[in-house]
């Protein structure tokens, strides 16, 4: 049995809010992500029609949030048709959902910015001084709450490079490598997210969990994984095994960590154990196919394929970047599943530019 989720916690303490400081309308919470810099819609609590959803930015391209940091400061806008001019999506979006005051506040935990909170009324001027205290110290208590839900997948991530480290990083699955796949899987969650029902909490478990699909490699010996030349049949079931491997060692660190009732445990469970399944039914370790194959498998799977492809491997040379996409086009249907390989046309862009900026190799080589 697992716990509620963050969005859960999140609209029972709007309900809270309500209570003791009045027409509070919403609630949104954006997470930040150091390694790409990257600021992303994650959970928020609304009444009647939800304005934002499935955003993500760089935070050196916003620079009211960026000031926000810097500053380490709130803000309040008392009238926010000041900004129906404004040319920031976000602006105008808050505004046709009928809001007119806003207060923003950057969100810390031990030190280091986590994300930011956003509270929206549909009366001007709401955020008065003695609103504004209470506010605070609200923030405070979502920020201890984002802390809680995000710990598990940084915990998890931190014991995996420290193995990887004491491993003296086997096989080529660098921090980079790492990273872009994580990059490209959260691409396409977003882009299947309407279609497919992937809410930005989920979202971001899928980029939390996605760099750690290879876990299981940790303990497949050096002369298979770096081996340069074909690997022999016995040499590549053991390679195999690494799937079934990696979810019985993230099943052993989730019950020493005690993150068994965390609610997107599941999600890394499937990652780890499923992004080899094939489309088709011909993939390991339990030869799933189709949709019974996990969804954030699914879209991990043509991350990972893309990304392996299109950089350098003890037995290969990088392929380009438009090689490593014909490649997924000619494989929907069998090993891909085909919403997530039009999804990774659809983001294509976004995938070239995690690539030059995670990468050495050349994309044009």
């Amino acid at each position: 049995m697992t716990g509620p989720t963050i969005e859960q916690k999140i609209a029972e303490l709007h309900q809270r809010i309500k209570s003791h400081v009045g027409d509070v309308g919403r609630i949104g919470v954006a997470i930040y992500n150091k390694d790409d810099d990257g600021i992303s819609t994650f959970v928020h609590s609304t009444d009647g029609a939800v304005p934002f959803e499935n955003y993500h930015a760089r935070l050196q391209d916003v620079p009211s949030l960026r000031q926000l940091h810097e500053k380490r400061q709130s803000r309040v806008i008392d009238d926010l048709t000041a900004l129906s001019g404004s040319p920031n999506e976000h602006s105008r979006r808050i505004l046709e959902s009928g809001y007119k005051s806003s207060y923003t506040s950057p969100l810390y935990a031990h030190d280091q910015l986590i994300g930011f909170v956003f509270f929206d009324s549909h009366q001007p001027n709401h955020f008065r001084q003695e609103i504004r205290l209470q506010v605070d110290a609200y923030s405070q208590l979502i920020a201890a709450l984002i802390s809680e839900a995000l710990s598990p997948s940084r915990i998890l991530r931190g014991a995996v490079m420290f193995m990887r480290e004491l491993g003296r990083h086997k096989d080529t699955e660098t921090a980079d490598h790492m990273q872009r796949v994580a990059s490209y899987a959260r691409s396409v969650a977003r882009t299947l997210a309407a279609s497919h029902g992937i809410s930005d909490e989920q979202i971001e478990f899928i980029y939390q969990f996605a760099s750690l699909h290879d876990i299981g490699k940790i303990v497949v010996p050096d002369h298979i994984l770096l081996k340069p030349g074909r690997l022999t049949a016995d040499e590549y079931l053991v390679a195999q095994s690494h799937a079934r491997k990696g979810s019985e060692m993230i099943r052993v660190m989730v019950s020493e960590f005690g993150f068994a009732n965390e609610p997107h445990i599941q999600t890394l469970y499937d990652i780890v154990c499923s992004h080899h399944e094939r489309w088709d039914g011909a993939g390991y370790p339990d030869r799933l196919a189709g949709q019974v194959i996990p969804l954030s498998a699914r879209i991990v799977a043509v991350a990972d394929v893309f990304d392996a492809l299109t950089n350098p491997r003890p037995y290969k040379q990088a392929w380009t970047l438009h090689a490593g996409l014909d490649y997924l086009r000619a494989n929907a249907g069998s090993q891909f599943d085909p919403q997530c390989v039009l999804a990774a046309e659809a983001c294509f862009d976004d995938w070239c530019a995690t690539h030059a900026r995670f990468s050495t190799v050349d994309p044009d080589d």
